[in-house]
């Protein structure tokens, strides 16, 4: 027994040594990735998470997030603002001035539907589309990916555009809340958090999540320039990492623990909305356990831009997408809930000096 007391004395006296001699050095500064956001979007969930969670730092990478400003925008210049940019692809890629190319290529996807609700005044359920045949529908600007998304359930419907059903599709985003409160139009399409208040405030009821009435598309993406994903690959692949253990961390906890974590992104919102709006969102299967954006989610949403009419600047997947990090974060990155960690042994506990 004193030989075994000796043995560990003498190798916590090394240890100690080693673990002075290793971090007498100033340590070494992690990888910064700052990430330009095109809006505060509640499909960004996995990203708050790996942020709220430090799945970012875990890899050894600071994560700098904030929303571009307005001017940045319109044209999704990132500059000096930010290294990747946080958006969708309609605007990103398939809308651009014709013949720009893929500026920007995607490389991790973190929703695999589009997040936007159609509402009407009076309970629909069940719901038929037969409902909105010589109606009016408060949507957005055409080339916007949401309209883009009604437009092709219309179609797959067999609904004939702006002649069995109307699209209203001037109104800035900022009205159209309002207009639908003071009588103007049949339906309203609208997004998270905007749906649920609508419904919460008895001025609409949801009829159908247009999400699900098309196929899966890479809704909102992580993108960056072709010259900084060759140049930075290191810092890409930890982005993807984090943002690959956000996605586990929101498949297997609750809405009411991801809306703890999520809260102070969404500072408007009582909690008790928050959770309500992931609920659904889960429910309805909007974010996928992987990064990958798959070729065929792809394809669906640049030929929904381009039955739409607004596909200005085509891009091939294989130009469009990279998937090397969003493919190894898949295939290597785990989440281990801390009630299913396995405590140290005691020896580990002796090498870490971690007695906790």
């Amino acid at each position: 027994m004193l030989v075994l007391l000796a043995a560990i004395a003498a190798g916590l006296g090394t240890h100690g040594v080693r673990t002075y001699l290793l971090y007498s050095k100033e340590p070494a500064k992690p990888d910064i990735v700052k990430v330009a956001e095109t809006e505060r979007s509640l499909l960004a969930l996995p990203h708050y998470i790996a942020l709220a969670q430090g799945f970012y730092r875990e890899q050894d990478l600071r994560v700098e997030s904030s929303v571009l400003k307005e001017a940045a925008q319109e044209e999704l210049k990132l500059n000096d603002q930010a290294d990747v940019l946080l958006g969708n692809l309609s605007q990103a890629l398939f809308t651009r001035p014709l013949g720009t190319g893929a500026d920007l290529v995607a490389f991790a996807g973190l929703a695999r539907k589009e997040g936007s609700f159609l509402l009407g005044r009076e309970e629909t359920q069940p719901f038929s589309w037969d409902r909105v045949k010589k109606k009016s529908i408060l949507g957005d600007a055409p080339d916007t990916q949401s309209n883009i998304i009604l437009e092709e359930a219309l179609k797959q419907n067999k609904l004939i555009l702006q002649h069995q059903v109307i699209i209203i599709q001037n109104l800035p985003p900022n009205l159209k809340e309002g207009a639908f409160q003071a009588g103007l139009g049949h339906f309203v399409q609208m997004s998270e958090p905007q749906a649920t208040l609508i419904e919460q405030n008895g001025f609409g009821k949801t009829a159908v999540f247009l999400g699900t009435a098309v196929g899966p598309v890479p809704a909102l993406a992580l993108m960056a320039p072709a010259s900084y994903l060759k140049g930075h690959s290191r810092q890409c692949q930890k982005l993807v990492n984090g943002l690959c253990k956000g996605m586990l961390w929101l498949d297997y906890h609750t809405p009411v623990e991801a809306a703890r974590v999520v809260a102070p992104y969404f500072p408007d919102l009582d909690r008790q909305t928050l959770t309500k709006i992931i609920e659904r969102y889960k429910k309805l299967g909007l974010w996928d356990k992987s990064p990958v954006i798959p070729q065929e989610d792809y394809e669906n949403l640049q030929n929904y831009v381009k039955r739409a009419g607004e596909l200005t600047n085509p891009v091939n997947y294989k130009d469009g997408v990279y998937t090397k990090f969003a493919r190894k974060a898949a295939r290597t990155v785990e989440y281990v809930p801390p009630e299913k960690e396995k405590e140290k042994t005691w020896w580990e506990k002796i090498k870490t000096l971690d007695f906790k």
